[in-house]
């Protein structure tokens, strides 16, 4: 597997892979909704690939098994979308994308990764916890993460509970390559 930077003449193929991914969330009575709520429009793939915040993870055949990507908020790379096609899942295309993710902060010199997500949800909240994220209380959300959420909550997406996580980047941070045990 490759990890590259996505570019425009992948954009139809990565909304493609998030809609599959979405269908995931029929596993979860109160978020089947989901698999059906719609994927990131084109423009801001294309915003995110003219930043150099897009990602992909490419088999042999060029078939891309996953992507992400981020948004800059100040002192933070806020990781917008990650998924992964249902066909290549848990086999660490999520893991190679947030590596990436980790490296491209760091060359930043951001303080952190951050991101919103269901808390409780397996392949959510836990998996980011596994790679080092840590839920961010209430009162240290920042002036973005506050944004993200209320948005979330108006575009009905707060039916399970969400949260926002970091990861921090400096001295003694943990391997970009293996998420905790």
């Amino acid at each position: 597997m490759t990890v590259s930077i996505s570019c425009r003449r992948d954009i139809e193929e990565l909304q493609r892979v998030e809609a599959a991914a979405a269908r995931r969330f029929l596993s979860v009575p109160e978020l089947a909704f989901l698999a059906d709520f719609g994927v990131t429009d084109a423009a801001t793939h294309a915003a995110a690939i003219e930043d150099g915040q897009a990602w992909k993870v490419t088999g042999s055949d060029g078939r891309i098994k996953g992507f992400c990507y981020c948004e800059r908020h100040d002192d933070a790379l806020y990781l917008a979308e990650i998924s992964t096609h249902p066909d290549f899942q848990r086999q660490g295309v999520g893991s190679l994308l947030l590596a990436e993710v980790k490296r491209k902060a760091q060359a930043l010199g951001v303080s952190q990764i951050t991101l919103t997500t269901y808390r409780d949800v397996a392949w959510n909240g836990p998996w980011y916890r596994r790679h080092g994220f840590e839920i961010i209380v209430d009162s240290q959300l920042t002036p973005e993460l506050t944004c993200c959420l209320a948005y979330q909550r108006d575009a009905g997406l707060m039916v399970l509970p969400r949260c926002a996580m970091r990861y921090l980047l400096g001295e003694g941070e943990i391997s970009v390559d293996k998420p905790l045990p």
